[in-house]
């Protein structure tokens, strides 16, 4: 594709960005000022969502999935912006700006897993990735999270019903992008491949986090989540 060269550095440059807003750990942050404890020091270890609620409550918990969203959001954001603005001085296709979200996305995930200022010690994903699937298409998102919420209903177990999600996920970009977008000729078939390769990547990358859960959940030891305060 013509000029498509000039994206890669501005690729690069929103992917480390991402990363920085990703290794901002809200778990952490947010169970030190409530508790002053490590929430990676109690429960599964995890530095998310769900684990805050077991160690530091429901307004902790709350306020790290929405810290966790809102990174994701300015990650893809930002993404978007940039790319959509080196496109269009270089006479690229402004649909290919959605790899900049793509990019800076994945590096945003990567940063919540690994945090680059609390020693590569961070959470599973799980939130930071539903936020990217929003955003980048409405339509992936529902179908990912119809079998979130199938699986929990059935097993009241987040990591469970996470990854059965994420296993969704690459298809459900693959089958959206190519039948609706790119049939229609609303996209090209360049977008269509990395779209769904970067949603295979977040996918694999989500499940390999969740390597201990799987264990559990196979030796039928993965305790279900409880929202009822415990005596």
């Amino acid at each position: 594709m013509e000029n498509f060269e000039a994206l890669i550095l501005p690729l690069l440059a929103v992917g480390v960005a991402g990363y920085l807003l990703g290794s901002i750990s809200s778990a952490i942050i947010l169970t030190r000022l409530f508790t002053h404890e490590d929430v990676r020091s109690h429960g599964s270890g995890n530095a998310g969502a769900t684990n805050v609620l077991r160690v530091a409550g429901k307004a902790a918990s709350a306020l790290t999935f929405l810290c966790d969203f809102l990174k994701c959001a300015v990650s893809v954001a930002l993404g978007y912006y940039v790319l959509h603005y080196v496109c269009a001085a270089n006479g690229v296709d402004t649909n290919l700006a959605r790899l900049g979200m793509y990019a800076a996305g994945f590096c945003c995930i990567i940063g919540h897993m690994y945090p680059l200022y609390f020693g590569f010690r961070g959470g599973k994903g799980v939130v930071t990735a539903a936020a990217m699937m929003l955003l980048l298409d409405w339509r992936v998102f529902l179908i990912c999270f119809a079998f979130f919420l199938i699986t929990f209903a059935w097993k009241k177990t987040v990591s469970l019903s996470s990854i059965c999600g994420c296993l969704v996920y690459p298809i459900a970009t693959f089958f959206v992008t190519y039948f609706l977008d790119y049939r229609s000729g609303a996209l090209p078939p360049v977008y269509v491949a990395i779209a769904t390769v970067v949603a295979a990547l977040i996918g694999a990358t989500v499940i390999i986090k969740h390597k201990a859960n799987i264990r559990r959940i196979l030796a039928g030891e993965e305790e279900p989540i409880s929202f009822k305060k415990k005596p």
